[in-house]
Formats: structure tokens, sequence, C-alpha cells
């Protein structure tokens, strides 16, 4: 709990400097679940893999929506690719759990919140009142906060940094190719076998099964939470920032 208290105080001026991204960011989600509202009959009824592709890709890669340059991860020196301001701070008496817990705080103000709004607005706006009860639909959520945790937090990894050919402009490049065409081809993959996307699938198994989806979530989230918090704590280490 101190870690969190020292790494809010540290992250005032962060914040402050950041409501402008964080709001885009918002905007953008709500973007998005306006279109998830206006397809959401016909994707019960037929199942597209565009609508699961931007599903999954809102709760794990949403945000890299652009932020403020002095705290967007970029290529520094040898190599490195990281943020400047966890740069900084590993050349101040800050302890890595501190650095730590201030991109976990950054994280989620990008996200948590109009996450949990979008799926919010997603459930009155659309059929799935008549589909999920409350408890349900908390299970739900659970599942899908579940999912922004253990893959959307490779980006408070990446502020923390990471080095060699992956993280270069043509490796990187590569990589989301690569793992674009790969998300795509699972979700393919799964509709034939399954008859259906994930999406659908997810408010199937929360419908059914709540208690169940919601202790599988919390057991997914924690673990994704510490491989994240292990990898940081890592990298801390051995990585060169000055």
């Amino acid at each position: 709990m101190h870690s969190w208290k020292t790494a809010f105080q540290l992250n005032k001026w962060e914040i402050k400097k950041s409501v402008i991204n964080i709001v885009l960011a918002y905007l953008v989600t709500i973007m998005f679940t306006l279109f998830f509202i206006r397809e959401f009959s016909s994707y019960m009824e037929n199942g597209t893999i565009l609508f699961d592709f931007l599903f999954l890709l809102l709760f794990s890669s949403s945000p890299l929506f652009p932020k403020p340059k002095n705290f967007e991860v970029q290529q520094l020196q040898n190599g490195l690719f990281a943020s400047p301001i966890v740069c900084l701070q590993k050349q101040l008496p800050i302890r890595d759990e501190v650095i730590i817990t201030s991109r976990l705080i950054m994280h989620t103000l990008y996200t948590f919140p109009i996450q949990v709004v979008a799926l919010l607005i997603l459930y009155l706006a659309t059929p799935l009142t008549n589909i999920l009860s409350i408890g349900s639909f908390l299970s739900f959520c659970m599942i899908w906060l579940a999912i922004s945790i253990s893959l959307g937090y490779v980006i408070p990894k990446l502020n923390i940094g990471s080095e060699g050919l992956a993280v270069t402009n043509v490796g990187s490049l590569i990589i989301f190719t690569l793992l674009t065409l790969l998300t795509f081809m699972i979700l393919t993959i799964f509709h034939v076998l399954f008859g259906h996307g994930i999406v659908y699938w997810s408010i199937v198994f929360a419908n059914d099964f709540p208690l169940l989806s919601a202790g599988i979530s919390i057991i997914i989230a924690v673990i994704g939470y510490q491989a994240w918090i292990s990898s940081m704590r890592k990298a801390l280490k051995k990585l060169r920032y000055g």
C-alpha cells in the first residue's frame, strides 16, 4: 500500500500532463463501443471475426493510444526501448517497486475506468440486458477485465523497457504484422470449430456458469498480474538506463 501512495504522489505531474491524452483515449474507446452497439444484434446472429478482433483489441492494446512524448515508449540510447520517465526515475533514489506501481497506475487510468463504462454502455444499449442477469453481466465484465490485465499489461512492461531486434522499428513492424495475422487466424479457426466468436462464447459462458466464469477470471487476472510484475522487476534490474 505504501508503494501505491508513493507512486501516486510521483505520478501527479504525469497525470496533469496526460489529461488530454487520457480523454482522447476515452473518446476513441467510446467510438469503438458505438460500433459494438450498432453491430451487436448482427454479430449475435451471424458472427463476424472483425467484431471479435476489435473487441479483443480494445481490451488488450487500447492504451497504445499516443501519450505525451516524455511518457511515450520510444527508442533511447544503447538500443533501449522504454519510456523516458522510467529512465529519469531510475536515476533517482526511487525503489523499483514504486516505479513499477507508477506504470500500473498510469495504465489503469488509461484503461480500467473507460473499459468498465464501455461494458456498462454495451449492456444497457443492446439486447444483452435480455440475455444476461446482473450477476451474469458482472461475470462477463470480469472475463474481459481479466483479459485486459493478462494481455494489456504488456504496455506497462514496454514502458519499463525492452531491448533487442524485436523493439527496433523493423522488428516492431514485423512482430505487429505477425501478431495481427496470427490473431485473425486464431479467431478464424475458433469461428470454424465452435460456430461463433470469442465474445459470443464469453456471453454464453458468463450466462450459464457465472460463478465459474468469475472464479476463472480472477485466477487468470492474478496469474497475469504476477507474471507481468515479475517481468518488470527483472527488466529494471537487467537493463542499462544510463
